[in-house]
Protein backbone atom coordinates (compact mmCIF):
# COMPACT_ATOMS: atom_id res chain seq x y z
CA UNK A 1 0.00 0.00 0.00
CA UNK A 2 2.94 1.93 0.87
CA UNK A 3 4.70 1.78 -2.47
CA UNK A 4 1.57 2.29 -4.23
CA UNK A 5 0.55 5.52 -2.48
CA UNK A 6 4.35 6.75 -3.16
CA UNK A 7 4.24 6.45 -7.00
CA UNK A 8 1.04 8.14 -6.92
CA UNK A 9 2.20 11.29 -5.84
CA UNK A 10 5.06 12.05 -8.91
CA UNK A 11 1.28 11.56 -11.29
CA UNK A 12 -0.61 14.03 -8.67
CA UNK A 13 2.41 16.93 -9.00
CA UNK A 14 2.36 16.14 -12.74
CA UNK A 15 -1.33 16.57 -13.22
CA UNK A 16 -0.87 20.03 -10.95
CA UNK A 17 2.08 21.52 -13.23
CA UNK A 18 -0.25 20.26 -16.82
CA UNK A 19 -3.38 22.04 -15.33
CA UNK A 20 -1.38 25.19 -14.33
CA UNK A 21 0.74 25.58 -17.47
CA UNK A 22 -2.74 24.77 -19.76
CA UNK A 23 -3.97 28.32 -18.32
CA UNK A 24 -1.05 30.08 -19.09
CA UNK A 25 0.20 28.51 -22.79
CA UNK A 26 -3.86 29.63 -23.66
CA UNK A 27 -3.63 33.26 -22.55
CA UNK A 28 -0.71 33.34 -25.08
CA UNK A 29 -2.72 31.39 -28.07
CA UNK A 30 -5.48 34.39 -27.07
CA UNK A 31 -2.74 37.33 -27.36
CA UNK A 32 -1.86 36.01 -30.50
CA UNK A 33 -5.29 36.02 -32.26
CA UNK A 34 -6.20 39.96 -32.33
CA UNK A 35 -3.79 42.52 -33.93
CA UNK A 36 -3.05 45.20 -31.51
CA UNK A 37 -3.45 45.25 -27.40
CA UNK A 38 -7.47 45.64 -26.29
CA UNK A 39 -6.78 49.08 -24.95
CA UNK A 40 -5.62 50.36 -28.12
CA UNK A 41 -8.96 49.55 -29.82
CA UNK A 42 -12.39 50.71 -30.23
CA UNK A 43 -16.10 49.14 -30.32
CA UNK A 44 -17.11 49.84 -34.23
CA UNK A 45 -20.00 47.40 -34.20
CA UNK A 46 -23.05 49.47 -36.29
CA UNK A 47 -20.04 51.14 -38.21
CA UNK A 48 -20.17 51.85 -42.33
CA UNK A 49 -18.14 48.93 -43.72
CA UNK A 50 -17.46 49.86 -47.46
CA UNK A 51 -18.01 46.41 -48.68
CA UNK A 52 -15.41 45.68 -51.75
CA UNK A 53 -15.04 49.73 -52.77
CA UNK A 54 -12.55 50.32 -49.92
CA UNK A 55 -11.01 46.29 -49.77
CA UNK A 56 -13.73 45.60 -46.25
CA UNK A 57 -12.55 48.08 -44.67
CA UNK A 58 -14.87 50.12 -42.20
CA UNK A 59 -15.21 53.97 -41.38
CA UNK A 60 -15.46 54.73 -38.06
CA UNK A 61 -15.70 59.01 -37.02
CA UNK A 62 -14.55 59.70 -40.43
CA UNK A 63 -11.43 57.37 -39.80
CA UNK A 64 -10.69 54.42 -42.57
CA UNK A 65 -10.03 51.31 -40.31
CA UNK A 66 -8.65 48.54 -42.93
CA UNK A 67 -10.15 44.94 -42.48
CA UNK A 68 -7.05 43.66 -41.19
CA UNK A 69 -7.28 45.75 -38.10
CA UNK A 70 -10.68 45.07 -37.33
CA UNK A 71 -11.90 41.61 -35.69
CA UNK A 72 -14.95 40.10 -33.76
CA UNK A 73 -14.38 40.25 -30.06
CA UNK A 74 -15.93 38.13 -27.31
CA UNK A 75 -14.54 39.81 -24.11
CA UNK A 76 -13.54 43.45 -22.91
CA UNK A 77 -11.25 44.49 -20.43
CA UNK A 78 -12.39 46.19 -17.03
CA UNK A 79 -10.23 47.11 -13.93
CA UNK A 80 -7.45 44.85 -15.66
CA UNK A 81 -9.75 41.85 -15.82
CA UNK A 82 -10.88 39.92 -19.06
CA UNK A 83 -14.42 40.05 -18.55
CA UNK A 84 -17.17 37.87 -21.26
CA UNK A 85 -19.20 39.98 -23.27
CA UNK A 86 -21.40 40.17 -26.13
CA UNK A 87 -19.61 39.10 -29.24
CA UNK A 88 -18.75 42.82 -31.61
CA UNK A 89 -16.26 43.65 -33.69
CA UNK A 90 -13.33 46.52 -32.41
CA UNK A 91 -10.78 48.15 -34.47
CA UNK A 92 -7.51 49.14 -34.02
CA UNK A 93 -8.13 53.05 -34.33
CA UNK A 94 -4.68 53.92 -32.17
CA UNK A 95 -2.73 52.06 -34.85
CA UNK A 96 -3.86 54.83 -37.23
CA UNK A 97 -3.79 57.69 -35.06
CA UNK A 98 -2.26 58.38 -31.75
CA UNK A 99 -5.27 58.48 -29.21
CA UNK A 100 -5.30 60.70 -26.01
CA UNK A 101 -7.94 59.57 -23.39
CA UNK A 102 -10.13 61.60 -21.06
CA UNK A 103 -11.42 60.22 -17.61
CA UNK A 104 -14.43 62.28 -17.77
CA UNK A 105 -16.73 64.61 -20.18
CA UNK A 106 -15.98 68.10 -21.18
CA UNK A 107 -16.92 70.63 -17.64
CA UNK A 108 -16.22 67.77 -15.60
CA UNK A 109 -12.84 66.64 -13.56
CA UNK A 110 -12.26 62.94 -11.83
CA UNK A 111 -12.75 63.17 -7.99
CA UNK A 112 -9.21 61.44 -6.43
CA UNK A 113 -11.18 60.80 -3.04
CA UNK A 114 -14.84 59.77 -4.26
CA UNK A 115 -13.15 57.95 -7.60
CA UNK A 116 -15.69 59.50 -9.81
CA UNK A 117 -16.83 62.32 -12.24
CA UNK A 118 -17.80 65.08 -10.98
CA UNK A 119 -19.24 69.03 -12.40
CA UNK A 120 -17.30 71.84 -12.06
CA UNK A 121 -17.90 75.22 -13.23
CA UNK A 122 -14.47 75.81 -14.17
CA UNK A 123 -13.33 72.98 -15.15
CA UNK A 124 -11.82 73.26 -18.53
CA UNK A 125 -12.81 71.60 -22.10
CA UNK A 126 -10.50 69.57 -24.17
CA UNK A 127 -10.87 70.39 -27.46
CA UNK A 128 -6.94 71.94 -27.10
CA UNK A 129 -4.28 70.92 -24.98
CA UNK A 130 -0.27 71.70 -24.95
CA UNK A 131 1.62 69.28 -27.24
CA UNK A 132 4.76 68.39 -27.82
CA UNK A 133 6.16 68.27 -31.55
CA UNK A 134 9.36 65.69 -32.33
CA UNK A 135 11.66 68.99 -32.75
CA UNK A 136 10.73 69.72 -29.39
CA UNK A 137 8.06 72.99 -30.38
CA UNK A 138 5.13 72.93 -28.17
CA UNK A 139 2.06 73.97 -28.95
CA UNK A 140 -1.52 74.51 -28.36
CA UNK A 141 -2.89 71.76 -30.39
CA UNK A 142 -6.65 71.38 -31.46
CA UNK A 143 -6.56 67.25 -30.77
CA UNK A 144 -9.42 66.29 -32.61
CA UNK A 145 -7.22 67.43 -36.18
CA UNK A 146 -4.31 65.36 -34.57
CA UNK A 147 -5.40 62.45 -32.43
CA UNK A 148 -8.61 60.04 -31.98
CA UNK A 149 -9.77 60.85 -28.52
CA UNK A 150 -11.71 58.65 -26.09
CA UNK A 151 -13.70 59.94 -23.45
CA UNK A 152 -13.72 56.90 -20.42
CA UNK A 153 -12.40 55.42 -17.55
CA UNK A 154 -9.90 52.68 -18.12
CA UNK A 155 -10.85 51.77 -13.98
CA UNK A 156 -13.11 52.85 -11.50
CA UNK A 157 -10.12 53.75 -9.34
CA UNK A 158 -7.68 56.22 -11.24
CA UNK A 159 -4.44 57.97 -9.18
CA UNK A 160 -2.23 60.36 -9.98
CA UNK A 161 1.32 60.16 -10.05
CA UNK A 162 3.14 62.29 -7.54
CA UNK A 163 6.84 62.64 -6.04
CA UNK A 164 6.80 63.84 -2.71
CA UNK A 165 2.84 65.28 -2.53
CA UNK A 166 3.72 67.01 -5.68
CA UNK A 167 2.17 66.68 -9.42
CA UNK A 168 4.62 65.81 -12.05
CA UNK A 169 5.18 67.97 -15.43
CA UNK A 170 3.77 65.06 -17.72
CA UNK A 171 3.83 66.35 -21.28
CA UNK A 172 2.01 64.84 -24.58
CA UNK A 173 4.26 63.96 -28.00
CA UNK A 174 2.36 64.22 -30.98
CA UNK A 175 2.97 60.27 -31.12
CA UNK A 176 0.64 60.15 -28.21
CA UNK A 177 2.80 59.08 -25.75
CA UNK A 178 3.00 61.06 -22.37
CA UNK A 179 6.55 61.52 -21.07
CA UNK A 180 8.61 63.46 -17.65
CA UNK A 181 12.17 63.33 -18.11
CA UNK A 182 12.27 60.06 -20.12
CA UNK A 183 9.62 58.30 -18.21
CA UNK A 184 6.79 56.66 -20.18
CA UNK A 185 3.15 57.17 -18.95
CA UNK A 186 1.41 53.76 -18.64
CA UNK A 187 -0.84 53.04 -22.06
CA UNK A 188 -4.01 52.80 -19.47
CA UNK A 189 -4.22 56.06 -18.54
CA UNK A 190 -6.98 58.64 -18.76
CA UNK A 191 -6.71 62.69 -18.57
CA UNK A 192 -8.55 65.06 -15.99
CA UNK A 193 -7.68 68.51 -15.26
CA UNK A 194 -6.89 68.72 -11.54
CA UNK A 195 -6.86 72.34 -9.53
CA UNK A 196 -3.87 73.31 -7.54
CA UNK A 197 -4.38 76.22 -5.56
CA UNK A 198 -7.50 77.89 -6.07
CA UNK A 199 -7.91 78.88 -10.09
CA UNK A 200 -4.82 77.07 -11.16
CA UNK A 201 -5.87 74.25 -13.63
CA UNK A 202 -3.54 71.39 -14.44
CA UNK A 203 -3.93 68.28 -17.16
CA UNK A 204 -2.84 65.25 -15.43
CA UNK A 205 -2.41 61.86 -16.21
CA UNK A 206 -3.93 59.60 -14.30
CA UNK A 207 -2.87 55.69 -13.73
CA UNK A 208 -5.16 52.89 -12.84
CA UNK A 209 -5.23 52.10 -9.28
CA UNK A 210 -6.59 47.95 -8.75
CA UNK A 211 -8.33 48.17 -5.53
CA UNK A 212 -5.63 45.84 -3.41
CA UNK A 213 -7.16 43.61 -0.59
CA UNK A 214 -4.80 44.99 2.09
CA UNK A 215 -3.67 42.50 4.70
CA UNK A 216 -5.19 43.07 8.48
CA UNK A 217 -4.22 41.60 11.65
CA UNK A 218 -6.10 43.22 14.46
CA UNK A 219 -7.86 42.62 17.48
CA UNK A 220 -10.81 40.42 15.03
CA UNK A 221 -8.10 38.38 13.26
CA UNK A 222 -6.47 37.45 16.67
CA UNK A 223 -9.84 36.86 18.07
CA UNK A 224 -10.67 34.03 15.37
CA UNK A 225 -7.24 32.67 15.59
CA UNK A 226 -7.49 32.37 19.79
CA UNK A 227 -11.02 30.92 18.73
CA UNK A 228 -9.96 28.52 16.26
CA UNK A 229 -7.56 27.43 19.19
CA UNK A 230 -10.31 26.76 21.45
CA UNK A 231 -11.88 24.65 18.83
CA UNK A 232 -9.00 22.81 17.97
CA UNK A 233 -8.00 22.04 21.69
CA UNK A 234 -11.90 20.70 22.39
CA UNK A 235 -11.62 18.75 19.10
CA UNK A 236 -8.35 17.40 20.25
CA UNK A 237 -9.48 15.95 23.36
CA UNK A 238 -12.55 14.50 21.70
CA UNK A 239 -10.18 12.73 19.46
CA UNK A 240 -8.06 11.14 22.33
CA UNK A 241 -11.10 10.11 24.40
CA UNK A 242 -11.86 8.16 21.35
CA UNK A 243 -8.75 6.53 21.03
CA UNK A 244 -8.83 5.78 25.01
CA UNK A 245 -12.47 3.90 25.04
CA UNK A 246 -11.76 0.31 23.38
CA UNK A 247 -15.76 0.46 22.79
CA UNK A 248 -15.23 2.98 20.00
CA UNK A 249 -11.61 3.07 19.08
CA UNK A 250 -12.37 -0.10 16.28
CA UNK A 251 -16.31 0.67 15.61
CA UNK A 252 -17.20 2.68 12.79
CA UNK A 253 -18.81 5.33 14.23
CA UNK A 254 -15.67 5.60 15.97
CA UNK A 255 -13.24 5.50 13.14
CA UNK A 256 -15.37 7.93 11.61
CA UNK A 257 -15.14 10.50 14.57
CA UNK A 258 -11.72 10.13 14.58
CA UNK A 259 -11.12 10.76 11.40
CA UNK A 260 -13.83 13.73 11.10
CA UNK A 261 -12.34 15.68 14.66
CA UNK A 262 -8.68 15.01 12.63
CA UNK A 263 -9.76 16.83 9.56
CA UNK A 264 -11.47 19.76 11.72
CA UNK A 265 -7.89 19.90 13.57
CA UNK A 266 -6.26 20.31 10.67
CA UNK A 267 -8.13 22.28 8.73
CA UNK A 268 -8.72 24.68 11.61
CA UNK A 269 -4.92 24.95 12.28
CA UNK A 270 -4.24 25.77 8.39
CA UNK A 271 -7.37 28.15 8.44
CA UNK A 272 -5.60 29.93 11.66
CA UNK A 273 -2.01 29.91 9.91
CA UNK A 274 -3.24 31.63 6.62
CA UNK A 275 -5.41 34.09 9.06
CA UNK A 276 -2.27 35.48 11.11
CA UNK A 277 0.43 35.28 8.41
CA UNK A 278 0.51 38.12 5.12
CA UNK A 279 0.14 36.48 1.55
CA UNK A 280 2.79 38.97 0.78
CA UNK A 281 5.45 36.59 3.11
CA UNK A 282 4.67 33.40 1.52
CA UNK A 283 5.11 32.29 -1.74
CA UNK A 284 3.26 31.88 -4.88
CA UNK A 285 3.08 28.43 -4.49
CA UNK A 286 2.19 27.82 -0.91
CA UNK A 287 -0.55 30.43 -1.41
CA UNK A 288 -2.02 27.87 -3.96
CA UNK A 289 -1.70 24.40 -1.67
CA UNK A 290 -1.89 25.85 1.88
CA UNK A 291 -5.61 27.13 0.76
CA UNK A 292 -6.12 23.80 -1.45
CA UNK A 293 -5.38 21.88 1.52
CA UNK A 294 -7.76 23.67 3.90
CA UNK A 295 -10.73 23.73 1.84
CA UNK A 296 -9.62 19.70 1.45
CA UNK A 297 -10.18 19.23 5.07
CA UNK A 298 -12.97 21.10 5.85
CA UNK A 299 -15.04 19.67 3.13
CA UNK A 300 -13.99 16.84 3.79
CA UNK A 301 -15.18 16.63 7.65
CA UNK A 302 -18.64 17.13 6.43
CA UNK A 303 -18.95 14.53 3.83
CA UNK A 304 -17.56 12.38 7.01
CA UNK A 305 -20.42 13.31 8.80
CA UNK A 306 -22.98 12.88 5.70
CA UNK A 307 -21.08 9.08 5.67
CA UNK A 308 -21.68 8.74 9.73
CA UNK A 309 -25.45 9.67 8.84
CA UNK A 310 -25.81 7.06 6.23
CA UNK A 311 -23.75 4.22 8.40
CA UNK A 312 -26.65 5.12 11.50
CA UNK A 313 -29.75 4.56 8.52
CA UNK A 314 -28.04 1.44 7.66
CA UNK A 315 -27.79 0.11 11.37
CA UNK A 316 -31.16 0.30 11.83
CA UNK A 317 -32.13 -1.69 8.66
CA UNK A 318 -29.96 -4.46 10.32
CA UNK A 319 -27.02 -3.75 8.39
CA UNK A 320 -22.97 -4.11 9.81
CA UNK A 321 -20.81 -1.96 8.92
CA UNK A 322 -16.38 -2.35 9.93
CA UNK A 323 -14.02 -0.44 10.31
CA UNK A 324 -12.60 -1.65 6.73
CA UNK A 325 -15.54 -0.93 5.20
CA UNK A 326 -15.16 2.65 6.71
CA UNK A 327 -11.47 2.85 4.95
CA UNK A 328 -12.65 1.20 1.66
CA UNK A 329 -15.57 3.41 1.05
CA UNK A 330 -14.47 6.82 2.43
CA UNK A 331 -11.21 6.11 -0.39
CA UNK A 332 -13.35 6.72 -3.03
CA UNK A 333 -14.40 10.44 -1.19
CA UNK A 334 -11.30 11.11 -0.22
CA UNK A 335 -10.12 11.18 -3.80
CA UNK A 336 -13.29 13.54 -5.33
CA UNK A 337 -12.45 15.92 -2.35
CA UNK A 338 -8.48 16.23 -3.52
CA UNK A 339 -9.74 16.73 -7.16
CA UNK A 340 -12.18 19.23 -5.94
CA UNK A 341 -9.99 21.15 -3.87
CA UNK A 342 -6.93 21.50 -6.40
CA UNK A 343 -9.16 22.54 -9.02
CA UNK A 344 -10.84 24.70 -7.09
CA UNK A 345 -6.99 25.85 -6.47
CA UNK A 346 -6.37 26.47 -10.18
CA UNK A 347 -9.02 27.77 -11.13
CA UNK A 348 -9.82 31.42 -12.10
CA UNK A 349 -12.26 34.28 -11.76
CA UNK A 350 -12.05 36.59 -14.45
CA UNK A 351 -8.34 36.93 -14.85
CA UNK A 352 -6.99 36.00 -11.32
CA UNK A 353 -6.76 32.88 -9.42
CA UNK A 354 -9.04 31.89 -6.79
CA UNK A 355 -5.66 31.33 -4.46
CA UNK A 356 -3.19 33.59 -4.77
CA UNK A 357 -3.96 37.02 -5.68
CA UNK A 358 -4.33 39.42 -2.74
CA UNK A 359 -5.25 36.49 -0.57
CA UNK A 360 -4.19 33.47 0.26
CA UNK A 361 -8.26 32.84 1.07
CA UNK A 362 -11.34 32.84 -1.24
CA UNK A 363 -11.40 37.09 -1.97
CA UNK A 364 -14.21 37.97 0.10
CA UNK A 365 -15.11 41.02 -2.40
CA UNK A 366 -16.60 38.33 -4.44
CA UNK A 367 -18.82 35.10 -4.19
CA UNK A 368 -15.88 32.24 -4.85
CA UNK A 369 -16.51 31.19 -1.25
CA UNK A 370 -19.94 30.58 -1.87
CA UNK A 371 -19.47 28.88 -5.36
CA UNK A 372 -16.30 26.60 -4.27
CA UNK A 373 -16.74 26.14 -0.41
CA UNK A 374 -20.30 26.71 0.87
CA UNK A 375 -21.77 24.65 -1.97
CA UNK A 376 -20.31 21.47 -1.25
CA UNK A 377 -20.71 22.44 2.59
CA UNK A 378 -24.49 22.83 1.66
CA UNK A 379 -24.58 19.65 -0.16
CA UNK A 380 -22.77 17.51 2.52
CA UNK A 381 -25.30 18.72 5.18
CA UNK A 382 -28.55 17.99 2.41
CA UNK A 383 -27.49 14.30 2.49
CA UNK A 384 -26.94 13.95 6.50
CA UNK A 385 -30.17 15.10 6.48
CA UNK A 386 -31.94 12.92 4.26
CA UNK A 387 -30.18 10.02 6.11
CA UNK A 388 -31.62 11.37 9.15
CA UNK A 389 -35.20 11.80 7.73
CA UNK A 390 -34.87 7.93 6.99
CA UNK A 391 -33.91 6.55 9.98
CA UNK A 392 -36.25 8.81 11.82
CA UNK A 393 -38.98 6.65 9.67
CA UNK A 394 -37.43 3.57 10.00
CA UNK A 395 -37.10 3.71 14.12
CA UNK A 396 -40.62 4.53 13.81
CA UNK A 397 -41.87 1.04 12.82
CA UNK A 398 -39.63 -0.55 15.23
CA UNK A 399 -40.70 -1.24 19.12
CA UNK A 400 -38.30 0.73 21.49
CA UNK A 401 -36.06 -1.62 23.92
CA UNK A 402 -35.79 -0.08 27.31
CA UNK A 403 -32.27 -1.88 28.21
CA UNK A 404 -28.69 0.26 28.26
CA UNK A 405 -27.35 -2.86 26.97
CA UNK A 406 -29.47 -3.46 23.98
CA UNK A 407 -27.73 -2.88 20.21
CA UNK A 408 -31.29 -1.02 19.59
CA UNK A 409 -30.43 1.42 22.76
CA UNK A 410 -26.75 1.84 21.74
CA UNK A 411 -27.22 2.81 18.09
CA UNK A 412 -30.19 5.11 19.50
CA UNK A 413 -27.89 6.80 22.17
CA UNK A 414 -25.37 7.77 18.98
CA UNK A 415 -27.96 8.92 16.72
CA UNK A 416 -29.21 10.90 19.35
CA UNK A 417 -25.86 12.45 20.28
CA UNK A 418 -24.64 12.27 16.63
CA UNK A 419 -27.79 15.03 15.52
CA UNK A 420 -27.36 17.10 18.38
CA UNK A 421 -23.54 17.63 17.39
CA UNK A 422 -24.57 17.94 13.09
CA UNK A 423 -27.55 20.61 14.39
CA UNK A 424 -25.08 22.47 16.47
CA UNK A 425 -22.30 22.39 13.47
CA UNK A 426 -25.06 22.88 10.74
CA UNK A 427 -26.11 25.99 12.72
CA UNK A 428 -23.11 27.37 13.39
CA UNK A 429 -21.52 27.59 9.34
CA UNK A 430 -25.17 28.91 8.92
CA UNK A 431 -23.83 31.63 10.96
CA UNK A 432 -20.69 31.49 8.49
CA UNK A 433 -22.58 31.96 5.27
CA UNK A 434 -25.05 34.48 6.50
CA UNK A 435 -22.08 36.85 8.31
CA UNK A 436 -20.32 36.45 5.07
CA UNK A 437 -23.35 37.36 3.16
CA UNK A 438 -24.14 40.27 5.60
CA UNK A 439 -20.33 41.73 5.31
CA UNK A 440 -20.57 41.08 1.55
CA UNK A 441 -23.46 42.95 0.79
CA UNK A 442 -22.31 46.14 3.01
CA UNK A 443 -19.15 46.43 1.21
CA UNK A 444 -16.58 45.08 4.62
CA UNK A 445 -13.48 43.31 2.53
CA UNK A 446 -13.80 40.43 5.52
CA UNK A 447 -15.14 37.05 6.25
CA UNK A 448 -14.58 37.73 9.79
CA UNK A 449 -16.94 39.67 12.48
CA UNK A 450 -17.64 38.62 16.01
CA UNK A 451 -20.40 35.98 15.43
CA UNK A 452 -17.90 34.27 13.32
CA UNK A 453 -15.39 34.15 15.85
CA UNK A 454 -17.70 33.31 18.84
CA UNK A 455 -19.61 30.37 16.71
CA UNK A 456 -16.34 28.76 15.90
CA UNK A 457 -15.15 28.39 19.21
CA UNK A 458 -18.72 26.97 20.04
CA UNK A 459 -18.47 24.45 17.50
CA UNK A 460 -15.45 22.69 20.20
CA UNK A 461 -18.05 23.06 22.94
CA UNK A 462 -20.74 21.33 21.11
CA UNK A 463 -18.24 18.49 19.85
CA UNK A 464 -17.35 18.11 23.77
CA UNK A 465 -21.09 18.28 24.81
CA UNK A 466 -22.63 16.26 22.09
CA UNK A 467 -19.54 13.22 21.44
CA UNK A 468 -18.74 12.77 25.17
CA UNK A 469 -21.46 14.57 27.20
CA UNK A 470 -24.45 12.63 25.55
CA UNK A 471 -22.77 9.86 24.02
CA UNK A 472 -23.37 6.73 27.42
CA UNK A 473 -20.37 4.61 25.47
CA UNK A 474 -18.23 7.39 26.24
CA UNK A 475 -19.84 7.84 29.70
CA UNK A 476 -19.59 4.48 30.73
CA UNK A 477 -15.82 4.49 29.68
CA UNK A 478 -15.39 7.78 32.00
CA UNK A 479 -16.87 6.44 34.99
CA UNK A 480 -14.80 3.06 34.70
CA UNK A 481 -11.65 5.38 34.46
CA UNK A 482 -12.81 7.46 37.87
CA UNK A 483 -13.59 4.57 39.69
CA UNK A 484 -10.33 2.70 39.63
Amino acid sequence: MLSTTTQLWPLVFGLMWLVSQRGTCGSYHEEGRYPCAFIDTVNITGSYSSGSTLNGSYIHNWTVIPRELVTPYDFVIENGLRIPATRHLRGCVCRLRPCVRFCCAAGQHYHLERHRCEDHPNAPGHSHMAMELHNGTQLQQELRSWFSVHVELPCDHMRAVTRDSEYLHWTLHENGSIIHREHLFTKHYCFTPVLIGNSTWSWQPLACAPEKLHFVLGVREWTYAICLLICIISMLIVLAVHLMCSDMRNSFYGVAIKAYTFCVIVGYAMLAHLTLHDPANLSTVACRILPSFTLLFLVLSFYILSFISFKLYLSFNGVVLTKLMFWLILGPIVLIAIGWSFFVGFSYHGAKLVFGGDTCWFDPRNLTVMAYFFAPIFIACAISTFFYILTLIRISEEPYIDSEKSFDYLERNRLESFWKFFSYTALIWFVFVCSFAFNYYRGEKSHLNYAVCLCTAFHGFAALYALIGKNQQIQNFLRRIENK
